[in-house]
This record gives C-alpha cells, structure tokens and sequence, in this order.
C-alpha cells in the first residue's frame, strides 16, 4: 500500500509539471481568449486527471510484473 502511494506522489510531483506545460504550450491560442480563467482550471483539471490515472495504470502493471515473479508488494 505505502509503495503505491509513495510511487503515485513521486509520479505526479515529477510529470505534472511537464504535463501542464506541454498542455498551456498548445492550448496558448485558445487560453489567452478567456478572460476568466475557467479554461485554464478544466484544463489542469482533465490534464491532472489524466496524469494520475496514467500512474495507476503503470503501478498496476508493475505490481502485476512483480506478482509474477513472486517478489510480492
């Protein structure tokens, strides 16, 4: 359990940066339209959204590499 969480933290702190520059590089056009800041908050939001579940899928997959090989978590 504490190494999922731990993996989970260290993932987000190192690729959500990444993830949101790659995001407000793109979307730059679309984002300086909006006056209000509500399209900046929905895009971090679907982009944190889809960070963290791109790490629980990875930490599924290593825990099922692990199992197999019987070095249990």
């Amino acid at each position: 359990m504490w190494k999922a969480l731990l993996f989970s933290s260290i993932w987000i702190g190192i690729t959500m940066p990444l993830v949101l520059a790659v995001i407000f590089t793109l979307f730059e056009p679309l984002l300086t339209f909006d006056t209000s800041g509500i399209l900046m908050l929905i895009t971090m939001a679907i982009g944190a959204i889809a960070d963290l579940y791109l790490a629980t899928r990875i930490w599924t997959w290593i825990e099922h590499k692990m199992y197999k090989r019987k070095h249990y978590m």
